[in-house]
């Protein structure tokens, strides 16, 4: 043991024993960092595995098979045919579900006695346009506006069908006419 016989309190054997300290402490250091990080890390991959499972099942629960059909491929000048599209690998391919598409919906407000919260409840029971509007059963409205609640139940929907007529086919000057003989949705 040579460091044993030098003195200790010489300077470079002072420096020595703190620089050698400071190396083991660092090693020390590291490896503990080392040891957490890779017990976090193995934490997170599993976390994300799960997350991948319930993504691929999601996925799975919302796409259909459907058969794709190959392009008819561009003659040209060329001696061999070229493809408008890449080819697909495999015979079928998978499509997404598109939702059916919803026409746009009307602005309901401009009827007679319907305001915000009439046009939330019948957007909610999927009357959104004029043209169902006029469709809809007066009573029918009425019921969903007693069960809305007590502030609801005064409005009266007997003229809104007649007014979203007059809407659906463009014809605003009798809708107006009909409006200013009306007192809040009411003859």
């Amino acid at each position: 043991m040579l460091l044993l016989q030098l003195e200790p309190l010489s300077r470079p054997v002072a420096i020595t024993e703190m620089l050698i300290l400071l190396a083991a402490a660092a090693f020390v250091g590291w490896l503990l960092a080392r040891m957490i990080i890779s017990g976090r890390i193995s934490g997170l991959r599993a976390s994300i595995a799960e997350r991948q499972a319930e993504l691929d099942d999601c996925r799975a629960s919302r796409v259909v098979t459907a058969p794709v059909r190959a392009a008819a491929p561009i003659i040209s000048n060329f001696s061999t045919p070229v493809s408008p599209v890449m080819p697909v690998p495999a015979k079928t391919a998978r499509v997404a579900a598109v939702p059916p598409i919803q026409s746009a919906a009307d602005n309901l407000k401009l009827i007679e006695g319907i305001g915000p919260k009439i046009e939330e409840l019948l957007n909610a029971d999927h009357i959104r346009t004029f043209a169902k509007l006029a469709a809809t059963d007066p009573q029918h409205v009425a019921t969903l506006l007693d069960a809305a609640g007590a502030r609801f139940q005064i409005h009266d929907p007997a003229t809104w069908p007649q007014q979203a007529a007059f809407a659906r086919d463009g014809k605003w000057d009798e809708l107006k006419v009909l409006q200013d003989r009306l007192t809040g949705g009411r003859g």
